[in-house]
């Protein structure tokens, strides 16, 4: 998973949390009732059955561009193929996809927190089509994640459900998004606050990042996570080359022509400035 940038100086996890319970509203549920499958995304048309392979293709191009424009009318196809067929959940997944990808590239705040809903939204519907699926509950933990930061009051009752929805995915197919179960949960142990207020636990992510790198060694976010991890637990020189490693299989993949390497050179571009300025 990416990140915007964000300020230098930022709350901790565990500060943020508490100020947003703080405040007259308190914390808030991280799920609600979701639209129903019809009025997710407000709506449109109902193809036929048929109409779905071609729409999750469709969906497919206009992702693969990158462009916030073509993502989100990714999204609309894609959860025109969910009403298509109410038994499938590709759309399902594929929306909660584009909705978590724009949340990391939306200058606009209100924008950024519409979409993290319609994500919390589309993965919620995928689990009661297939409750037992473990891209459902990939993409649940992934949605929660960006509506927490989005939305803080939600972010206290979001934590558990996060790592359970993780781990769920990692128990059934740990190797799903280039080892992303595990990737997703060491971030959320490296930067969710510690306990009583969290489960946060460097070590804990420690473990999971090298089980990421275990899995797919050469993904450049599984090694920026093993990397962020090494700092974390004290080997800050380890996490230096570690970043290092995964900056250069960054230009690796954008030479390829990877859609997604210019945010993960942003990204370690970003961590080893940091490292280098004592931060």
């Amino acid at each position: 998973m990416t990140r915007r940038g964000v300020p230098a100086r930022r709350l901790s996890a565990s500060a943020a949390i508490v100020l947003a319970c703080a405040w007259p509203a308190g914390c808030a549920r991280a799920l609600r009732e979701p639209p129903s499958l019809a009025d997710l995304g407000a709506g449109g048309l109902t193809p036929s059955p048929a109409m779905v392979p071609p729409l999750l293709q469709r969906a497919e191009v206009l992702y693969a561009s990158r462009n916030p424009v073509r993502v989100r009318e990714a999204g609309q196809v894609w959860l025109e193929a969910a009403r298509a067929d109410a038994t499938r959940i590709e759309g399902l997944i594929g929306a909660a996809r584009s909705y978590v990808w724009l949340v990391d590239h939306e200058p606009v705040a209100a924008d950024r927190e519409k979409y993290a809903t319609l994500a919390v939204q589309s993965a919620q519907w995928c689990e009661r089509v297939k409750p037992d699926d473990p891209g459902c509950a990939y993409w649940l933990g992934a949605a929660l994640g960006v509506q927490a930061r989005e939305r803080r009051s939600t972010a206290l009752d979001a934590l558990p459900l996060i790592e359970a929805a993780f781990k769920k995915a990692a128990g059934v197919d740990p190797e799903m998004e280039e080892g992303g179960p595990d990737r997703a949960l060491a971030l959320l142990y490296l930067r969710a606050p510690g306990w009583p207020s969290g489960p946060g636990d460097p070590d804990l992510g420690l473990a999971h990042a090298r089980r990421a790198v275990e899995i797919k060694p050469d993904h450049p976010p599984n090694q920026m996570a093993l990397a962020e991890a090494l700092v974390a637990t004290g080997d800050a020189e380890a996490g230096r080359a570690m970043y290092r490693r995964a900056l250069e299989a960054a230009r690796q993949r954008e030479a390829a022509g990877d859609p997604d390497a210019p945010d993960w050179i942003r990204e370690a571009d970003g961590a080893l400035a940091d490292k280098t300025n004592g931060s």
